[in-house]
């Protein structure tokens, strides 16, 4: 009985030790992990930086190009406008 007493004490040891070493080695791990991770997150942030930078771009090119159209189409209107009230004038007199 004495032995079986040795032995229990012993796997009882054995089974808190491998306990203690798990949970040092997840204290060790988790720091780790969470640089990991924060490196991740990180790039991609900037990744996704990168890629709304490129969509602001495009959006203001075609604004401005809209704009410029927009410009474009009302300068004929109004010089349309402006011909076809002086034909109008032109046909009256």
């Amino acid at each position: 009985m004495e032995t079986k007493q040795k032995m229990a004490i012993a796997g009882s040891g054995l089974v808190v030790a491998g306990i203690g070493l798990g949970i040092v080695g997840a204290a060790l791990i988790v720091p780790v992990v969470f640089a990991w991770t924060a490196r991740l997150v990180d790039k991609g942030a900037d990744g996704l930086a990168a890629r709304v930078e490129g969509a602001s771009k495009t959006v203001g090119t075609v604004a401005g190009n809209l704009h410029r159209s927009f410009n474009e189409a009302k300068r004929a209107g109004v010089a349309e406008m402006k011909r076809s009230r002086s034909t109008e004038r032109n046909v009256a007199s």
